[in-house]
């Protein structure tokens, strides 16, 4: 399995994808260095403009963006190309194959994301480590569950990349606030119920989630949808 992992990361961090993946995570430094620049702020507005930033940009729209570029490539691409097929030959269960190509995708997306979130914090908090640690560790978790959310998406249809845009923009950004119960099954309140619960301070008008919630329907999404993977991986007609 480590060897199809390592293949992975390589081939999707040297798409063409990864250099947008890369200037996505770039912009919310840009903006906390330009924050941190021109703006004379106030202990609360720094607060309130991180969780801005936090919630609305980062969480909200680079993570499951940059996401949803790489993780519908993994397998998708692979089919499309006819060289899962060379993979499919080996006698090996399809969840060794699956597993470590859902893995590169999130560890290809969350590096840059994470880190994005954690300079992006420490910009705007000046300084405050558990803060920054906090967010990086929320992107964390939103990135495992995208990954392999998406990996299935780009398996099971060719225009996924449609279907995650319309998925994020409509049920993340709207429907999923619209029911107190919707929020058990939102990426975003993962995220953001992660980042909350290690830092009681922060998120107070948009979490939904307390901490455990949060990870086991994180954990719960990543087993049903690595389950479909494996499940898709073994009934369709590979070429």
């Amino acid at each position: 399995m480590s060897a199809i992992f390592f293949l992975t990361v390589t081939q999707l961090t040297q798409r063409r994808r990864y250099v947008v993946v890369l200037l996505l995570a770039l912009v919310p430094v840009l903006i906390a260095a330009a924050i941190e620049v021109f703006a004379t702020l106030t202990a609360s507005e720094r607060l309130d403009i991180h969780d801005a930033v936090t919630d609305r940009l980062l969480i909200s729209t680079v993570l499951p963006v940059a996401a949803l570029l790489l993780a519908t490539a993994t397998l998708g691409d692979e089919v499309e190309d006819q060289t899962l097929g060379y993979l499919a030959l080996k006698p090996i269960p399809r969840w060794r194959i699956a597993l470590p190509k859902l893995a590169a995708t999130a560890l290809a997306v969350g590096i840059p994301v994470a880190v994005s979130g954690v300079v992006a914090s420490l910009l705007i908090t000046e300084g405050d480590l558990a803060t920054s640690v906090a967010t990086g560790l929320g992107v964390i978790v939103g990135t495992t569950v995208y990954a392999v959310v998406f990996g299935w998406g780009g398996l099971a249809s060719r225009q996924a990349i449609a279907f995650g845009l319309a998925y994020v923009f409509l049920w993340e950004f709207s429907i999923s606030g619209l029911f107190a119960g919707l929020r058990y099954i939102s990426v975003r309140q993962y995220a953001l119920g992660t980042i909350s619960g290690l830092d009681g301070d922060r998120l107070q008008d948009t979490v939904r989630l307390d901490l455990a919630p949060a990870l086991i329907g994180a954990a719960i999404v990543v087993l049903v949808f690595g389950w479909l993977t494996d499940r898709r991986l073994r009934l369709m007609d590979i070429p």
